[in-house]
């Protein structure tokens, strides 16, 4: 076998020799069984003659039996024999022996070199308080520590509010190396100093225009199609050129006839480096205007914000409303999808995992216009309500059409009452099937896709769920369900199908009063996050920390370099990414893994299972969106927050959030004392004292 040693232009690993291997005609493979009661039928059909599907049908030789192992040996194969088992429905996977062709791990990273700010706010994104800096400076995200104990303090009682720091370096054994993590959203700043290596280079690329240089390099190189790719002064490393990128993708003739057969998708025309890379504007004016993808990719790789700070970060620009882009979600679903397929093809069935964050989706609301008559279905009945244009106030009979987004807060004994923007929205299932097609076949080939679970707060139900079938306006309207890219699949509507689907939790916890019947600082969701059957996971999601770009989302000046900010990102939009970032930690020592495998770990691994908030049951007035009764909804303690009645239900979802297993959780220093002025900031909502 040829070895061949590759720089560090193309892998950013300071502490391992990476390799690529190319098989030789007959190499040495591992196969692993799903279950150890099928591997003496398996390995005995394998190096037998047969004429059994999916199994090669010549004797192949076993080299290594490990009989210490409950499913796996070594056999001598060659590359197609390999793809013949590959299919097999009780093989789990075919690898190169690892002994022979070793996969490098990181071990005990250590993380920031001196201590560090968790800034965790008191509450749900209503009082603005600057994070203070330690030593050099660097602020992280409070989902850091929650995901290492999500029970400890100072997430639980006494310290809620505090910052605290570590005086050494939390250590990690992964860190994501060689996981291709992929943000679909508005854009990357790839100069933002979340994403700059030691060099000053950035460890930020395009899947559309750098993708095909990483699984066909030799193309390029031998056309002549490369360059020195300059953003706003920096040399961004070697480039191809945007022509030849884009023709990659939508011609098969342009490329290297390995790659023939992956199928093609048509790119925008004007999806070039500066449409995706900076904020300086070109000559069609089209350049970044949003920070929300910048965000999301500071909370999966960024080098103080995320879990998996050595990932390989990949931006796909997509068009969302009002922020510009030109790809439909679904078209760059289907770009990932090929990325990945050619991938397997240029790293010879051994992969960089894919995985892919979402924190986007389509929205749709139930009316309330004063004295007008909507019809709908709850739970086997039509029935009609009467609206009252009254944004605080659900009308009767409304079911589950109008749910709302609401908290209050203790400040300095005066509760005030807040709410987030839109009211009765939820998922429209006759759109999005694009999407959700797209998103299934992406899993399909293998990537992992991930995705915020909406910011609704609307129940998403499974096939058995009593709000299943309700309907709004249209029999075939459906507003209990998943669908777009919330969905990902065909078939039963149950929780581990399709796309992992992220929930969002509150910075804040449960009163100390106790009026809505929950132990005092339980974790709960945040008012406006989906929720129901459906939730594969809950994840940190409100006022977390994030690298900050553009506008609105530049709040926190650097210490590093003052022309760039951070922020507070709120919304399952930032659950999502903090997900993706734990989940790249498993996938960078579980290379092969599926979206199944992937939803198992979380189940059985990456989560652990607390008594999160769910006040009320399902036959309960509560259970749905209620108006403001301070008896149940405004809290006797200053500093306290409540949901209204109805905004804090997980509705049956599941009380799992997520976890690193793969760090012992460090005992912070204690709460340190935080001063802040009188001032209250308040965005994205409405206030008034009650």
């Amino acid at each position: 076998m040829e070895k061949i040693i590759l720089s560090e232009e193309n892998y950013e690993d300071k502490d391992t020799e990476i390799v690529q291997y190319i098989p030789e005609s007959i190499d040495e493979w591992v196969v692993i069984v799903k279950d150890p009661s099928d591997w003496e039928e398996i390995h005995n059909y394998i190096i037998n003659e047969n004429e059994i599907d999916s199994i090669p049908n010549k004797k192949i030789e076993c080299i290594n039996e490990q009989v210490y192992s409950l499913r796996t040996s070594i056999y001598l194969m060659s590359l197609e024999e390999v793809e013949i088992l590959r299919n097999h429905p009780k093989i789990e996977a075919v690898q190169l022996n690892p002994e022979k062709y070793p996969q490098p791990q990181s071990l005990q990273i250590a993380r920031w070199g001196t201590s560090v700010a968790f800034h965790k706010p008191e509450l749900p994104a209503a009082i603005d308080k600057p994070p203070v800096n330690y030593l050099n400076g660097v602020r992280s995200n409070w989902s850091m520590l929650f995901v290492n104990d999500p029970g400890s303090e100072p997430f639980k009682g006494v310290g809620i509010t505090s910052t605290s720091y570590y005086p050494t370096d939390l250590q990690y054994s992964f860190s994501g190396k060689n996981v291709d993590a992929v943000i679909l959203d508005s854009g990357v700043a790839f100069l933002h100093p979340e994403f700059l290596k030691p060099d000053g280079t950035s460890r930020v690329k395009d899947v559309i225009l750098d993708g095909p240089y990483k699984v066909d390099q030799e193309y390029f190189d031998n056309n002549g199609l490369t360059y020195t790719k300059i953003v706003d002064g920096v040399n961004l490393g070697v480039g191809i050129a945007t022509a030849a990128a884009l023709n990659w993708w939508s011609n098969s003739a342009a490329r290297s006839s390995r790659f023939f057969s992956l199928g093609t998708v048509s790119i925008d025309s004007r999806y070039d480096v500066p449409h995706v890379a900076t904020k300086t504007s070109n000559s069609d004016n089209d350049q970044l205007v949003d920070g929300h993808g910048t965000a999301c990719a500071s909370q999966i790789g960024g080098k103080s914000f995320g879990l998996a700070f050595e990932c390989n970060l990949w931006n796909i620009r997509i068009q969302l409303g009002g922020i510009g882009g030109y790809l439909d979600p679904s078209v760059a679903l289907s770009v990932c999808t090929i990325f990945h397929n050619a991938k397997k093809i240029s790293q010879n069935g051994d992969p960089d995992p894919t995985i892919t964050n979402n924190s986007y989706g389509i929205t749709s609301s139930t009316g309330n216009s004063n004295g007008i008559s909507y019809t709908h279905n709850y739970r086997g009945t039509t029935l009609n309500y009467t609206g009252n244009g009254n944004s605080s106030i659900p009308p009767a009979n409304s079911g589950a059409c109008r749910n709302h987004k609401f908290f209050s807060f203790n400040n300095n004994g005066t509760n005030l009452v807040t709410s987030y923007s839109g009211s009765g929205e939820y998922i429209p299932t006759m759109l999005g099937n694009t999407t959700n097609t797209a998103a299934e076949n992406a899993i399909a080939s293998g990537v992992i896709v991930c995705a915020s679970a909406g910011n609704s707060n609307q129940k998403l139900s499974n096939e058995t769920d009593v709000d299943f079938d309700n309907w709004y306006l249209y029999s075939t309207n459906y507003i209990n369900r998943v669908a777009g890219v919330q969905k990902g699949f065909s078939g039963l509507h149950v929780r581990d199908a399709g796309t992992i689907r992220v929930g969002a939790l509150d910075c804040a916890v449960e009163p100390a009063d106790s009026k809505q019947g929950q132990t005092p600082y339980s974790v709960r969701k945040v008012c406006y996050s989906n929720n129901g059957p459906m939730i594969t996971v809950w994840a940190p999601g409100e006022m977390t920390m994030a690298a900050g770009y553009y506008g609105s989302y530049e709040e926190y000046q650097r210490q590093d370099n003052s022309n760039f900010y951070d922020m507070f990102f709120n919304g399952t939009s930032a659950a999502c990414p903090n997900a993706v970032s734990l989940i790249c930690l498993y996938l960078e020592s579980n290379r092969s893994a599926s979206q199944s495998d992937v939803i198992n770990w979380l189940d059985t691994t990456g989560t652990r299972e607390i008594g999160l908030s769910d006040p009320y049951g399902i036959d309960e007035p509560e259970y749905w969106s209620q108006e403001y009764n301070s008896l149940f909804d405004s809290s006797d303690k200053i500093g306290d927050s409540y949901n209204y009645r109805g905004n804090g239900n997980l509705r049956d979802a599941t009380t799992k959030v997520i976890f690193n297993p793969y760090v012992p959780a460090a005992e912070p220093r204690g709460p340190q004392p935080f001063a802040i002025g009188n001032g209250l900031s308040f965005r994205g909502f409405t206030l008034k004292v009650s």
